[in-house]
Order: structure tokens, then sequence, then C-alpha cells
């Protein structure tokens, strides 16, 4: 009723259609609320470890990569049709943090691709959010010796407690670069979000060698955005995937649970708030259908940005009003922590956060859009 299958023609596409259809099976099977609850607020990251293990097992952390390169070669639009199907089943797997973002950067950098058994995560961000800026980096590497030493504090970074490797955002001579550093080095401190997960404040004050430097220059900049566009993308998968659980649930909840001796669903001003439900959950799956279909091998930036931060800032709407009514809709239970609802809802209060929330992003998109019209 939901699925992105029917709104986008690249779904039906048979490779496709049968990979998404192969990580389906996987996730029914190791993922779910009761793995979620296990891992929340774990205090290592080993769950993490073996939930990207079994994303490389059905080799979806080198799907995006080029053929030529070990990949399965998809378009890039790809990311948000499994992000969907890893929301709807409640999935702890690193997808977006361990697998789109360092792997979409060190393709647009032209940097070989990492190897599936290191896992990396990317290490940007210094303060509140906003996509990066040559002028904001405070990371600095200097000449020391036969290297360099990276001295700086990175913030928010997601999936570092599974990496092997950082790839750091830093000023080299003046420029933005792009270093891979030995998580090793660095010193990590996690905290917990409201769904039990984890980012990190890593600090650096370490020595790296001339090769740890992938990529310095002005093309660094572009492509950490274009990864991050295309995480954002993913995002609103995923956030379209826990909605229309929530959604799912509620409306079986209405036709089951009864008062006054019939079923809730039969109450006019109950099916009218969820018809407006279904609306806005349909209206978000039809926006990401059409966003998986335009996002191809050859998209450029400002179409990537503009459907990135179009479906984000849908879905985060849509997905927060489709939580907040579904818990109303159930009732006391709804509030309840043994009941799965809740760790569906905390899952999108943390992803919409994550990145840029929805007001951020029709900021963003609207000043695309006149870019794009006075160009």
């Amino acid at each position: 009723m939901f699925s992105l299958k029917e709104a986008s023609s690249v779904a039906r596409e048979p490779e496709i259609a049968a990979a998404i259809d192969a990580v389906e099976r996987y996730l029914q099977l190791a993922s779910g609320p009761k793995v979620f609850r296990g891992t929340q607020n774990a205090d290592s990251g080993e769950a993490e470890v073996a939930a990207y293990r079994g994303l490389g097992g059905l080799g979806l952390a080198s799907a995006l990569n080029p053929e030529a390169s070990g990949g399965s070669g998809f378009p890039p639009g790809v990311a948000a049709l499994i992000g969907e199907r890893l929301g709807w089943t409640l999935s702890r797997e690193p997808f977006v943090e361990n697998v789109i973002l360092p792997s979409t950067l060190l393709r647009r950098l032209g940097a070989p691709p990492g190897n599936d058994s290191e896992i990396a995560c990317v290490a940007w961000q210094e303060s509140g959010f906003c996509f990066p800026e040559a002028s904001a980096i405070r990371t600095t590497a200097t000449v020391e010796g036969r290297g360099y030493r990276l001295c700086g504090t990175k913030r928010f970074v997601m999936g570092a407690r599974a990496s092997i490797r950082l790839l750091v955002l830093a000023r080299l001579d003046g420029a933005p670069a792009i270093l891979s550093v030995a998580s090793s080095s660095a010193k990590r401190e996690d905290k917990h979000l409201a769904d039990g997960s984890t980012w990190s404040d890593v600090e650096f004050d370490c020595a790296i060698g001339h090769a740890d430097v992938l990529a310095r220059g002005d093309d660094c900049i572009p492509a950490l955005t274009f990864a991050l566009d295309l995480a954002n993308l993913a995002l609103a998968g995923l956030l379209h995937g826990l909605q229309s659980r929530i959604l799912t649930m509620t409306l079986e909840y209405l036709g089951t649970r009864e008062q006054f001796g019939k079923p809730l669903g039969s109450f006019q001003a109950l099916q009218h708030r969820a018809v407006e439900l279904y609306n806005h959950a349909q209206i978000a799956r039809f926006l990401l259908g059409e966003a998986v279909d335009a996002v191809g091998h050859d998209v450029s930036p400002q179409v990537l940005a503009e459907y990135a931060s179009r479906a984000k800032a849908r879905t985060v709407d849509s997905a927060a009003r489709i939580a907040r009514e579904g818990i109303q809709l159930h009732g006391a239970i709804g509030f309840s922590d043994e009941y799965d609802l809740g760790l569906y809802v905390k899952r999108i209060l943390v992803l919409s956060a994550w990145l840029g929330g929805a007001t951020w992003h029709r900021r963003r998109y609207a000043s695309l859009d006149a870019a794009l019209g006075e160009g």
C-alpha cells in the first residue's frame, strides 16, 4: 500500500527489484523490534559491526559502486529504496553512515573504493548543522617531519563506533582536504540518542602520512556536499519506511480495538483522521518515487540537491505527523515502552534531525530553485 515499488520505475527494474527483495528477506530475519531493543544504548559498537557485515554479505556495502570497481553499479537513487526497507523493518544496519556517506565521497573524489571489510565513516561537522564550507573548517593538518599532524575536533559523527577508518574534512596548506585516519588514532566520546543509537565527538591530535591525504583542493567540498545530499535522500527513504509501518500498525489497531461495542475504525471522526494520514504518506511516497527515478548515474549535483532537500523536508513533516497521530489514535498503549510503536517514533525523531530538518531543507530548496530560475 505504501511501497515505493509502485511509485518508481527504477524500483521495478528486474535486477534492482530482485536486490530489494533479497534485502527484505534478510531484514525480516535480522531486524525488527526485538533485535532493535536488544541493541539499544549498547556500550560498544559490536552490534553495528555485525549489522554492517550483514549488509556486506548482501553486496549492499558496494551496491552503488561501479561494476568495474567490484560494485553492483546501481544508480544513486536506489539508496532511497534500500532505506525504505530498512525503515519498515526498524533496522539498525548502519547503511547511511557507514555505506552511503563514505562510499559516495570516495567515488566523487575519484579515490579508490574502500575495502568492504574496513568500515569507514565521515567526520566533517564541527558545530551546529550546516552544509560544509571551506571557511568554516577549523581542523588542521600541518607539516610535521615526513608527514602531517592532524589537530581538531569533529562533532555529531554517526557510525564512528563501528568504523576502522575516519574520512576527515580538514584544512591542509590553506585548502580543504579529505584525510583517511585510523579510528584508533583518535579520542572518541560517544553519546546516546533518543532511539538508543549513538553519535560521537571525535578529537584528533595524531600523526598521518602523505598517503593518508585522499584529496585536497576545490573538489573536496562539492564531493562532500554530493555525499550528504545522497545520504539525505536515503534518510528520506528510511523515514518513509518508518512512517508507513506506523500508519499500518495504526490502521490495524483501529480495525481491532473496540469501544462501545464497535471497532474504533467505524467512527467517522477517526476515519477522517486516518484518511488524512494516508494522504500524507502517499504524497511522500510518490515524491520519493520521482526522486529515485530522477537520480541516475549522470545526475548533476544541482538536481540531486533539489530532490534530496525536497524529499527530506516532505518526509520529515509527514513522518512527524503520522508518528504524533499514531500515538494519539492508539491511546495510552501508544505511550508504553513495551509497545513497539514507540521504537518507530523515537527512530523518526533522531533521523528527522540528522543532516538537516524540514525547515532547513525547505529554505535550501527555495534558494536552489531561485538560483536555477535566475540561471
